[in-house]
């Protein structure tokens, strides 16, 4: 099964956990060096907590990110085109490109989560992005400086947008079983890597029936 992101629906439940993603207009980049990939995550940080979004999962890749958000007050639609729009200009701004279009797609997808399975699915998916995609060169999650997962895993503390805690309370109460959980769920989605869809916009979220 694979996660799959789906076109905006017209009622979006005030207090409920989403996947959320964005990518390039016409597939183009949307991060071309790190400066690019830590200013979105200062954008983040303060849509995040000014719209009371709770991260549990991001990752970012050059032209499409991911998130999990669990809300607390709606401002979904408001908080993404604040967050797309201001980083829109901010990196026309920066490359000379002002004037010249969207550089993120208007219209965001997202999926609400209302399985266990996705849920989990989203868990170890999230993760794998950089790692399945032949354009990263990298085998293992945990290189990926873009995501999650570090702090996920307890390698290193998280961004202060980012709650584990929530995420890993779903795994077991105890923090260091829980984190001994997460990462063997996702490390066991890595045989079946090489048998995802690698197509630049994170193809497989529209495989999905």
């Amino acid at each position: 099964m694979h996660p799959e992101a789906v076109a905006l629906p017209h009622d979006i439940e005030p207090t409920g956990l989403y996947h959320v993603m964005s990518r390039g207009n016409y597939r183009q980049p949307i991060f071309h060096d790190t400066s690019h990939y830590l200013r979105y995550l200062v954008l983040l940080e303060r849509v995040a907590r000014k719209r009371g979004w709770v991260v549990l999962d991001w990752c970012l890749m050059p032209n499409h990110y991911h998130l999990i958000l669990h809300l607390s007050d709606a401002g979904l639609s408001e908080g993404m085109r604040e967050l797309n729009g201001c980083y829109s200009r901010w990196s026309n701004a920066a490359r000379g490109l002002t004037g010249t279009g969207h550089l993120v797609r208007n219209r965001f997808n997202l999926r609400m989560i209302d399985t266990d399975e996705y849920l989990f699915e989203l868990f170890r998916y999230l993760p794998l992005n950089p790692v399945r995609s032949s354009q990263q060169q990298i085998s293992r999650p945990e290189d990926w400086p873009w995501s999650g997962f570090r702090a996920n895993a307890g390698l290193e503390h998280p961004r202060s947008f980012h709650r584990p805690a929530e995420l890993l309370a779903y795994f077991d109460p105890s923090p260091r079983r829980a984190h001994r959980a997460y990462r063997a769920h996702v490390r066991s989605g890595l045989g079946s890597c090489g048998s995802w869809s690698d197509q630049s916009d994170g193809g497989v979220l529209e495989s999905l029936p």
